[in-house]
């Protein structure tokens, strides 16, 4: 017998020997199941994990297993719980497409905090001749999901899970470091601020040598010189001329304010370690000025997953930055 593994085996169920399962390089917590009948109908079945360090198993982790629609539609439908603690419900509805739809999901929680939901969604034309099919598809599909298992122990899945909620737990303050300009920032990490010397370095709260350091510089400009796309992708490829720099984008963030980013991992002579750089130059023409803010990310080599989805928050709030 075959078996669906999901998530970095996350979850796992027995399967038909004839059914045909399509797994996504891109995203390991989802799959397509195709049976004997050929293209359709396809199960689709898809595993979350989700930190949620305040989960109420008093409520059979309804908040979970019910969406919105649901609880409209739905408010009352049974939560059965399984021997091994598996919380699971079922329902069939009609979709707008005109087809039905058969829907399970069912919830775990693991270890302390950890909540692993999986949807398993069986969509059809209904007509007489194709409900009969789908009928046999249906009752082999129960067979199976009640032998489905999780894994007792965190996976990779569950990782990635509590870095995302840590990512939205951030509480964001807006900040003026000096004239100028405002942006958000993490509120609970230290920040020192030289607003003479137009400088600012912050430390990811619980990483001594996780820091964000931004200066900032005004330079004179020939009335000659305009600051045009043009102009800026020149600037961008004389810093690609370092091989070790990665990841250059140009980004318009405003009308004449332009955006450049990218990466660099360098190994610190002294120590040995790898620090990964990541870089957002801001370019601000005014006159015969040219307005530039320099943002500097950066953190030792780490398997903290963490530290890297910083950047992307990092990157949403400068290309969002306020300028005066």
């Amino acid at each position: 017998m075959d078996s669906l593994k999901l998530g970095y085996n996350s979850f796992e169920m027995p399967l038909d020997r004839s059914w045909n399962v399509t797994y996504f390089e891109e995203d390991n917590s989802k799959a397509d199941i195709r049976f004997t009948t050929g293209k359709y109908p396809v199960l689709g079945v898809k595993i979350l994990s989700i930190d949620d360090p305040k989960y109420n198993k008093n409520n059979k982790l309804k908040e979970h297993l019910f969406d919105s629609i649901l609880l409209e539609t739905h408010p009352d439908l049974e939560i059965k719980i399984s021997k091994n603690e598996v919380y699971g419900i079922e329902y069939e509805a009609n979709l707008e497409s005109g087809e039905r739809v058969k829907v399970w999901r069912k919830a775990k929680i693991i270890g302390g905090r950890t909540v692993r939901l999986v949807t398993l969604a069986l969509a059809w034309t209904s007509n007489p001749s194709s409900d009969i099919v789908v009928k046999n598809i249906l009752i082999d599909i129960e067979k199976y999901l009640e032998k489905c298992s999780f894994l007792e122990k965190e996976t990779d899945l569950d990782k990635e899970a509590k870095v995302a909620g840590r990512i939205l737990r951030l509480k964001l303050e807006k900040i003026s470091p000096w004239k100028g300009f405002s942006l958000l920032m993490p509120s609970s990490w230290p920040t020192e601020i030289d607003k003479d010397k137009k400088n600012l370095v912050s430390r990811v709260t619980g990483y001594e040598e996780a820091m964000l350091f931004l200066n900032s510089d005004d330079i004179e400009i020939t009335k000659d010189t305009k600051i045009t796309i043009e102009y800026m992708q020149h600037i961008a490829s004389s810093i690609g001329a370092d091989e070790n720099v990665k990841n250059i984008a140009l980004h318009s963030t405003k009308e004449n304010i332009y955006l450049i980013s990218c990466s660099k991992s360098e190994e610190d002579k002294d120590t040995g370690v790898i620090l990964n750089n990541y870089f957002w130059h801001i370019f601000s023409p005014k006159n015969n000025i040219l307005s530039r803010l320099h943002f500097t990310y950066v953190f030792p080599e780490t398997e903290d997953k963490f530290l890297y989805s910083l950047v992307d928050v990092l990157g949403q709030n400068i290309k969002n930055i306020s300028l005066d």
